[in-house]
């Protein structure tokens, strides 16, 4: 092996990484992918350096290419962490304060190794060594040389941990993807230990091409499973901060992110890793989220759910809201707009709206409690109210499959569609008679007035009036009477 294979060896890796860097660049809204490309970008200037530093044969003419290495040696530390804290929505521990304070190391560095040959804080001493076959550069470690490596192991510790704890939290292929990830961060920290424990050549830096392997798994990582897509949302900083469930899945139906408030609306999620199936969400799994009608009624509750498509349609989003409780409250205030509070029967303008919807042809029937107002006069209005509600519900039990109402005061109105003014006379008539049946202590009997409908040959209004009169001659007739 000679330094001319090596370099290649070098370049060819570097070329590689840069169509990662390429690729990673369009999707640099993915969360980490910005500061992977530069850690990517620093380990091309790292590689094509240390390529032309082996074939330099001089001194001066290494130290000119590892002062290029160093252009993107110097913030590993910086560009390692600030990747994982991205990455994996991690901002805890690698807070403002502390990738400042790397940042800082690493360009004091940059300017270390530039100024080496003033102070000799970095490299000691440097020249050149024969022993490989090749001219190398024999350098010995100064003091700020191992503070840098020392905060570049900081900075790899903190991302094999972070990475570690995320790909406990996942599965299925979501799971392979964190493998490879591992793979490729730890390919260059294994290299970078032999070299610092002199266990590998005298004096020639392993490290470099590990990079080679690192670009190759992830490679494989991004054309098998799409690393880059891996956590497209980023739930730690939206997903948490808002009251709405939100739901990430994948084209394959997997799970891809979940917020908080999601387990609060759906329990059989906490039991659920990201990369397992849509399907496993127990309070979901009967529910079409993508059908016209947004409201599901689960578990007792309403929810209505959004669904977004991704304009690369790898990724599908369900807001969920929780509207119980408007939903409660509208369908309240449609019964107080359409409804009798006291009858629990359709008040008048409803009563008028329904029956344009019910057919072309009916009777109207107009009741009217007789000698109401001696029961408020004798009993109270409280009796009265009884007696309303009492006869509201049996007009309700006696006529279940048609549209009936509170007219006004102590007069009632229903609309028997689609029957014959006899079939509707016998009907009224066994309303009378489970009304006398039931007779109690205060209880009224009714006059009722009857009138064919038949559209085309007058209005709902003139029926109406004719069942009026009807009503009428009822009570002309001595009351608790039924007129046609």
């Amino acid at each position: 092996m000679n330094n001319v294979f090596l370099s290649v060896l070098l370049i060819i890796s570097s070329a590689l990484i840069g169509n990662f860097v390429i690729y990673g660049l369009a999707r640099k809204k993915t969360p980490g992918v910005y500061y992977f490309c530069l850690l990517m970008t620093a380990m091309i200037f790292h590689s094509v350096g240390y390529a032309f530093e082996l074939l330099s044969d001089t001194v001066n003419t290494m130290y000119f290419w590892i002062r290029v290495e160093y252009i993107g040696a110097s913030f590993y530390p910086f560009l390692i962490m600030m990747f994982t804290r991205e990455y994996a929505e991690e901002k805890s521990f690698a807070n403002r304060f502390v990738v400042t304070l790397v940042f800082l190391v690493d360009v004091i560095t940059l300017v270390l190794v530039y100024t080496n040959n003033y102070h000799f804080l970095y490299y000691s001493s440097m020249g050149v060594d024969y022993s490989p076959g090749f001219p190398v550069l024999a350098s010995h470690r100064g003091v700020w040389y191992q503070i840098h490596m020392l905060v570049l192991s900081f900075s790899i510790l903190y991302s094999l941990a972070i990475l570690i704890i995320k790909l406990k939290s996942s599965s299925g292929s979501y799971r392979h993807k964190l493998v490879l990830v591992l793979i490729g961060v730890t390919a260059p920290v294994a290299t970078m230990l032999i070299y610092l424990l002199g266990l590998g050549p005298v004096y020639l830096d392993l490290t470099p091409f590990s990079y080679f392997i690192m670009s190759i798994s992830i490679t494989i990582g991004l054309f098998r499973y799409d690393i880059l897509v891996l956590n497209p949302i980023t739930y730690e900083m939206i997903f948490q901060s808002i009251n709405e469930a939100v739901l990430v899945i994948d084209s394959n139906e997997l799970l891809i992110g979940f917020n908080n408030v999601s387990k609060d609306f759906f329990p059989s999620l906490v039991n659920l890793k990201i990369g397992q199936p849509f399907s496993l969400i127990e309070e979901l799994k009967d529910h079409n989220l993508d059908r016209p009608d947004p409201v599901h009624d689960i578990c007792g509750r309403k929810y209505s759910f959004k669904a977004i498509r991704m304009k690369s349609h790898r990724v599908h989003i369900y807001v969920a809201s929780d509207i119980t409780e408007s939903e409660n409250a509208k369908q309240q205030l449609e019964i107080l707009a359409t409804t009798d509070s006291l009858t629990g029967l359709y008040n008048r303008r409803f009563f008028m709206e329904q029956v344009k919807s019910f057919g072309l042809y009916g009777v109207f029937v107009i009741m009217d409690l007789d000698h109401f107002k001696r029961i408020n006069d004798t009993f109270g209005h409280f009796e009265g109210d009884r007696v309303l509600r009492d006869f509201g519900k049996l007009i309700q039990e006696t006529f279940p499959d048609h549209i009936s109402c509170r007219y006004g005061g102590e007069e009632f109105a229903v609309f028997l569609s689609e029957t014959g003014l006899g079939e509707a006379y016998k009907r009224v008539e066994s309303l009378r008679d489970k009304n006398s049946n039931g007779m109690k202590p205060g209880r009224v009997t009714f006059s009722a007035g009857l009138a064919e409908f038949e559209d085309g040959s007058g209005t709902v209004s003139e029926a109406l009036i004719r069942a009026d009169q009807k009503l009428y001659e009822a009570k002309e007739k001595g009351r608790d009477t039924i007129c046609f």
